[in-house]
């Protein structure tokens, strides 16, 4: 059987094949993920400081928080510092996070009001509030929280004042990940024109077919078409379209070795840092292979030497369910989703033994994490949430 061509073009609406090739330009950015934050001043104007805040600015408390909520006063006639529901929308959307926050000083409001100027430094988490950042909603003041700084399992907020204004976080930033260049889709089978609305897949040299999802779709028209290099019989396409979600320059070497047929053996992701780790999970991902759940009563191993991390976690467990490269979640919503209700390999239910727990209990302790920019999630969380989710978990 001839080796297939390694990218699809799905019809968007019929899912049937639009076109086939090599390569793409413009899907492989030349750059690593991740992308570090840019960190910025904040000030918060005629400020009243309360808790965790009041102390940072009189000494008698870190001057470091963790992450800062910042939830819009919007509701006429009522004191900035009384709080609407839980269940309140207009709060929600108004609201922005602030991430690894420090006081750095402070100074009496230049407004004359007797209260404090409190200049922070952090990073705001990349959201769609407020145009993405870029417009202060209309509101008359702003409460003022902070998450637990360490404490991953109690995620409570604690208020720490209010403020009239914030001077520095809304304005226009660079894009963290913009779209790709435009794409040319090399060493193609000819036939494509037009319009094209298609969503992009994976394959292997098997032939297995793996959908890449929203973010990697392809829409736009053809402006091009030239002899490729690649072949004679194939074309070069260029389109004006652009990926939306490209991917990074260090997932390539995850991806050709997925088209390969996947990862040969174990622990082939251990010797890779946590950043490459969770671009393993995400290939993992995208490469899953659909099967029925495997019978209850089967025991797995997970073998813990290199869970040195809470991305090598999921490297592991995927592992021990479903074998090299396999999948098994890339964060604690999928870890519950597929412990609990099954669809992950696993009947739920089952029992897991986990080899050498004592890696993962030595290095997944409290504190602050920087990749997710939350608390972090130690051993012992993940050892009682796997316990919620009825797997019958045994630790050596």
């Amino acid at each position: 059987m001839p080796i297939p061509l390694r990218w699809r073009l799905l019809d968007a609406e019929t899912g049937a094949t639009a076109i086939e090739c090599t390569d793409i330009d413009g899907l492989f950015v030349d750059r690593e993920f991740p992308v570090e934050p840019a960190y910025e001043r904040y000030t918060l104007l005629s400020c009243v400081p309360a808790g965790p805040l009041l102390a940072a600015i009189d000494g008698t408390g870190p001057a470091w928080f963790g992450n800062f909520l910042i939830n819009g006063a919007h509701l006429s006639g009522r004191p900035v510092s009384e709080a609407c529901g839980p269940d309140c929308y207009e709060c929600y959307s108004t609201g922005e996070e602030l991430l690894d926050v420090r006081v750095v000083g402070q100074r009496p409001a230049a407004d004359g009001s007797g209260l404090l100027d409190v200049d922070l430094e952090g990073h705001r988490r990349v959201q769609d509030n407020n145009r993405g950042g870029t417009v202060a909603p209309a509101v008359s003041g702003y409460r003022l929280a902070v998450w637990p700084a360490v404490n991953g399992s109690e995620l409570e907020m604690t208020p720490v004042g209010d403020c009239r204004d914030i001077a520095g976080l809304f304005h226009e930033r660079p894009e963290i990940w913009p779209s790709g260049p435009p794409v040319t889709l090399l060493g193609c089978t000819p036939g494509l024109t037009g319009s094209v609305q298609a969503e992009l897949a994976h394959v292997r040299v098997d032939g297995t077919v793996h959908k890449m999802g929203w973010g990697s779709r392809v829409h736009g028209r053809v402006v091009a078409v030239g002899p490729s290099a690649v072949g004679d019989d194939l074309v070069d396409i260029t389109l004006d379209a652009r990926i939306p979600e490209p991917l990074a320059a260090n997932e390539r070497p995850l991806w050709d070795m997925w088209r390969a047929g996947g990862p040969t053996g174990p622990n082939l992701w251990a010797k890779l840092d946590r950043s490459d780790r969770y671009l393993w999970v995400r290939a993992a991902a995208a490469h899953r292979r659909y099967a029925p759940d495997k019978p209850a009563g089967r025991v797995y191993h997970l073998d813990g030497r290199h869970v040195t991390d809470f991305d090598a976690f999921f490297c592991a467990i995927g592992e021990a369910i479903n074998g090299p490269g396999g999948w098994f979640g890339g964060d604690l919503f999928w870890l519950h989703e597929n412990a609990a209700t099954g669809d992950g390999g696993a009947t739920p239910g089952f029992r897991m033994i986990w080899h050498e727990s004592e890696v993962a209990r030595t290095h997944l302790v409290s504190g602050f994490d920087h990749k997710s920019w939350l608390p972090a999630v130690t051993f012992d969380d993940l050892v009682r949430y796997l316990g919620e989710d009825g797997v019958q978990l045994e630790l050596r």
